[in-house]
């Protein structure tokens, strides 16, 4: 229901930003709708990554998805449409932290938090990733997260790929110390 409701009020948005109201194709919204529901859980974790916040992850995971639609690139591949919503996130969560930091405002982060599953393991290895600095926390996600190899981080992060392969390095061994494991994976 939360799905239909955001693609409606996303497709809404960009009919107003149009200052003309259009007719909107049902097979556009399922297209999009299709894309959200296939990509969503996956760009709301590295929005996580970057903001640290729920709320503020949200409104990225909006905006990103704002954009597509009003963009509506066409992809070839699944994985281009997932790499154009990757690097959308990141620009868009690096676009509200620079936001944040030249405005700053009260931190609420520090109020309890509810969480919608108790799969502690997980969890644990999700919240000890999103605690560790963005450049490493980023890097782990995508690659043991959503699968990228380093060559595919480093293109879409426009970093060398020795640079994403000693931040994984690294990453990897502030995760072992935090969680109190080994680094070998």
């Amino acid at each position: 229901m939360l799905t239909a409701i955001l693609i409606n009020v996303i497709i809404i948005e960009k009919v107003q930003t149009k200052g003309a109201i259009m007719a909107i194709k049902q097979s556009d919204k399922e297209h999009f709708r299709e894309i959200y529901e296939r990509h969503v859980d996956d760009i709301y974790r590295l929005c996580f990554s970057y903001m640290k916040n729920p709320h503020d992850s949200e409104d990225a995971v909006s905006a990103v998805f704002c954009k597509l639609i009003k963009k509506s690139p066409v992809f070839e591949t699944q994985e281009q449409e997932k790499a154009w919503l990757v690097v959308t996130a990141c620009n868009e969560c690096k676009s509200m932290l620079r936001a944040l930091r030249r405005h700053p405002r009260v931190d609420i982060s520090e109020l309890p938090e509810q969480r919608a599953s108790e799969e502690s393991e997980h969890n644990e290895i999700i919240d000890a990733i999103i605690s560790l600095p963005e450049k490493y926390s980023s890097v782990l996600y995508l690659h043991f997260y959503l699968g990228y190899s380093l060559k595919e981080i480093a293109k879409m992060t426009k970093q060398n790929e020795s640079t994403v392969r000693s931040q994984l390095f690294y990453g990897k061994r502030k995760l072992a110390s935090l969680i109190g494991g080994n680094d070998d994976e």
